[in-house]
């Protein structure tokens, strides 16, 4: 396979668009300049959203000429997470969403492809995890040539796939085919002692038939992925799902975990990948993992600043900013109060006021490679994950691309401005076949009549 894109490759591009003609009336050219592929897409990208349509007379018109850009994005990781595990989607639907991030120039798709309640992905020296796991063995799976296919299509427009195995938690799915190295699995009715969501399960950390497992399966699937991050996952590990096992054996959970996630990593390191980790390793856990592991913080943004300050690198998106599935109501039968944990729902105002690097000195701020956007997919699935992903994600996709300052130091707001560029944008991915959702009504868009007068005091709330 061909190389996966490199952290932090240049994405620069400079591009001049002059008047259409001069002073003799001789046709004028724009130009377009990158020291990399990737800066060309990225500016051609940016053309084509300085182009319009006129029905009318159906041709191309380039307005507000002339323009001299020269761009570069604040942040190298400005990625996308998406659910596949929950829901199952399509690889069709997955190309298509590595279309859309291209055009909003998001550069990193995580794909969380497994998780507790399926195992889709087909493994040669496993193939009973997906043929057992599996929603549906021969329809809802992705084969290491599916997984290759979006691999390639997303190199080709600049975004890197960083996939989550998440273990030792997540790990139910894993229980239809091989139950011996699964603790506390499906604890039907009282999963919520022995894990976050159900259905529970973790990995057997105590015994060697879990590290067999691991040293057969990570260099494989690893081995599907060019990147050279992997994502261990490693988020709401249960202590109570270990409890026996602390009891029976001269070890304690804590110790038990350090034994699994130094396993784990260490198969990682050997097949040349760079380890990701959900925060609470760190900020719960305290474990000591190797430093250029890179965290992602979820649970909330201030914890950014305790990750940091340990010295590792970080990736952002937390659930009471960047969560795409909040606000949609409780997915668990019984919870009559329509409530999510991460309510309210995250609109595009909320998601644009945050700021990565806030509270931060420049220094801690450095460890910040960017962050991602987040949908879990217990209410999605390829029938509505288009209007829950856009264009919310393209207010993410602007402050983490332009950073959370304009030109001239002053904090980004969603201001009219910031409306008028996101409606506009909206209008064309729904021309291109999109399925984002609205904003205001057509009236407010066509009138710009619909906003509140931007004070001091609006300002202030999102310093």
């Amino acid at each position: 396979m061909s190389e996966g894109i490199p952290l932090g490759i240049d994405e620069s591009y400079e591009l001049i668009i002059p008047n259409k003609k001069d002073d003799n009336e001789i046709e004028l050219i724009a130009h377009l300049k990158a020291p990399t592929v990737y800066g060309i897409l990225h500016g051609l990208t940016t053309f084509s959203q300085l182009l319009y349509y006129d029905r009318n007379s159906e041709k191309l018109f380039l307005p507000f000429a002339p323009h001299q850009i020269n761009d570069f994005p604040k942040f190298i990781h400005r990625g996308l997470l998406l659910d596949t595990s929950r829901n199952f989607y399509p690889i069709k639907e997955i190309l298509k969403t590595m279309d859309v991030m291209s055009w909003n120039k998001m550069n990193v798709f995580h794909w969380h492809i497994v998780d507790s309640t399926s195992w889709p992905v087909v493994s040669e020296k496993y193939p009973e995890l997906s043929e057992k796991g599996a929603y549906d063995p021969k329809k809802m799976i992705y084969t290491k040539r599916d997984i290759r296919i979006v691999d390639e299509y997303a190199r080709a427009r600049g975004i890197r796939v960083i996939p989550e195995f998440d273990m030792p938690g997540h790990t139910y799915a894993i229980a239809a085919s091989m139950p011996e190295i699964i603790t506390c699995a499906d604890m039907y009715p009282n999963w919520n002692e022995y894990s976050a969501a159900p259905p529970s399960g973790q990995l057997n950390p105590a015994i060697p038939e879990t590290y067999t497992f691991l040293n057969e399966l990570i260099p494989e699937i690893a081995s599907y992925f060019t990147d050279k991050f992997y994502h261990t996952g490693g988020d709401e590990v249960n202590m109570n799902c270990w409890e026996s096992l602390a009891k029976e054996g001269d070890h304690t959970k804590e110790s038990l975990l350090d034994k699994f996630v130094t396993s784990l990593y260490s198969i990682i390191k050997n097949e040349g990948k760079i380890p990701m980790t959900w925060q609470e390793m760190i900020t719960e856990h305290n474990l000591e993992l190797p430093k250029d592991t890179v965290v992602q913080v979820w649970k909330n943004h201030t914890m950014v600043k305790q990750v940091v300050e340990k010295g590792y690198r970080v990736v952002t998106g937390s659930g009471d900013y960047w969560y795409l599935d909040c606000g949609h109501g409780g997915w668990l039968g019984n919870n009559v109060e329509g409530k999510s944990w991460c309510d309210p729902y995250k609109t595009w105002q909320k998601i644009y006021s945050y700021n990565p690097i806030q509270e931060l000195s420049d220094e801690e701020a450095k460890f910040v490679i960017g962050g991602e956007v987040l949908l879990w997919s217990e209410q999605s699935d390829p029938t509505n994950y288009e209007q829950q992903l856009w264009p919310r994600s393209s207010a993410a996709a602007e402050v983490l691309w332009s950073g959370p300052e304009d030109v001239d130091g002053n904090r980004r707001i969603p201001d009219k401005d910031a409306l008028k560029r996101l409606n506009d944008w909206r209008f064309r991915m729904v021309e291109r076949g999109i399925k984002a959702e609205p904003l205001q009504p057509l009236w407010c868009v066509r009138t710009g009549r619909c906003d509140k007068m931007v004070t001091d005091e609006t300002i202030e709330k999102h310093e």
